[in-house]
């Protein structure tokens, strides 16, 4: 396969691939607290379903940035600041238009990790 049609099939799945991957990202989430929390030594029979409410969103925002720039084949931190511009836009507009939203830790949390995974690809454009 050509180098031209492996760079266009990457980009083709810029947006898919760090979607999927970003949903992926919550099931180790839920067995790191599952096996760390309900069945740890110190703290035992703690409900993590408010942990894990409250820590997706901002493992999805971050993952979504960090795979979408590790996919695309050139110009990762552009490609990292159109899909922080894209989450951020689309986080803006659920809220604005969808009735009873609330910005709370949820909201405070993705986006601050749309924005943490910006910055990891800022950090790593700059030592290369």
């Amino acid at each position: 396969m050509k180098q031209h049609t492996k760079n266009l099939l990457r980009w083709i799945a810029v947006l898919p691939g760090s979607i999927i991957c970003a949903v992926l990202a919550t099931f180790p989430l839920h067995w790191v607290l599952y096996f760390s929390l309900a069945h740890g030594e110190t703290i035992s029979g703690v409900n993590i379903n408010p942990i894990e409410y409250n820590l997706y969103p901002f493992v999805i925002a971050s993952t979504f940035i960090l795979v979408g720039q590790y996919i695309a084949p050139k110009y990762k931190f552009k490609t990292s600041i159109v899909l922080t511009s894209l989450w951020v836009f689309s986080f803006l507009i659920i809220l604005f238009f969808v009735p009873n939203m609330q910005f709370g830790i949820r909201g405070i949390g993705s986006l601050l990790g749309a924005f943490l995974g910006l910055f990891i690809t800022w950090k790593k454009s700059r030592i290369t």
